[in-house]
């Protein structure tokens, strides 16, 4: 399985939007961080972490910061194309949760350790359950 096989689609804000708008745009959405555009060859993210960590427990009104003063850059993503264990490579050597996905040097979705997870799990639940239905065959 490769990355583009699970991905979801990244969604981006300016770096003006404010820290209220970006929180209320991704509630709205039910997800956990945005990408940021600086320029097409610059981007960033902001994650609830974030949110949490840069402005409210620092007591900041979220109504007048700019994301790009809470976001952190962007350094590393993975192709639509890699396989899946490449993924969890990058997110355990990097200790990341979330990395956008790329298709010719353009960011095209996001994929997050979770889903990653979540892939694995329900490949070994296959495979169990096809070899208890083909063990089971042979016990007769």
């Amino acid at each position: 399985m490769i990355v583009r096989d699970i991905m979801h689609s990244a969604t981006i804000v300016e770096p003006e939007i404010t820290v209220s708008e970006a929180a209320k745009l991704m509630r709205k959405k039910e997800i956990g961080s945005v990408l940021v555009k600086i320029h097409s060859k610059k981007w960033g993210m902001v994650t609830e972490r974030d949110i949490l960590n840069k402005v409210v427990a620092e007591d900041i009104t979220p109504t007048k910061m700019a994301v790009k003063e809470i976001m952190t850059d962007l350094r590393c993503t993975i192709d639509a194309d890699s396989p899946l264990e490449d993924a969890g490579e990058i997110f355990a050597r990097e200790k990341i949760r979330r990395l956008p996905v790329m298709e010719t040097g353009k960011i095209v979705g996001i994929i997050t350790s979770r889903d990653v997870a979540r892939r694995r799990t329900y490949t070994q639940y296959k495979k169990k359950v096809e070899y208890s239905r083909l063990s089971s065959k042979h016990i007769r």
